[in-house]
């Protein structure tokens, strides 16, 4: 979390010496852009790196539809990471799994603990 705090506070530090933007101008669009970029890099730092590879195979192995869209379930495990670093339960992430993955509660544990596994650092097991 202090590095996302770092990057953003950097990059809000780098859009103020830009001077004032107006609405419609390519600095602003630029802007929003190097802002989004910084948030989305912010992010990546801040979580686990886990087995791709082996979440994605897991998780094809217990439903094909859940990895239509490789891209989605890998940033919907990183999600459920997400949810057990800011100190949800498992049950919580379970209900928020049922949601991102819009599968049923049986399933949903099953993709959580999918998730813990291959893409969680040991942090994850704040949850109970």
């Amino acid at each position: 979390m202090g590095a996302r705090l770092a990057v953003v506070g950097t990059v809000l530090v780098a859009l103020t010496g830009l001077g004032t933007l107006s609405a419609c101008s390519d600095d602003d669009k630029s802007s929003k852009a190097a802002f989004v970029e910084a948030e989305k890099q912010a992010a990546e730092n801040s979580l686990p790196k886990g087995d791709d590879e082996k979440y994605l195979g897991a998780l094809a192995s217990l439903d094909t539809k859940l990895t239509a869209d490789k891209q989605a379930a890998i940033d919907n495990g990183y999600n459920l990471c997400v949810d057990f670093t800011n100190g949800m339960t498992t049950s919580e992430t379970v209900i928020d799994a049922i949601d991102l993955f819009q599968v049923d509660a049986k399933t949903a544990q099953k993709v959580v603990a999918i998730a813990k596994t291959h893409l969680c650092g040991p942090s994850a097991s704040k949850g109970s």
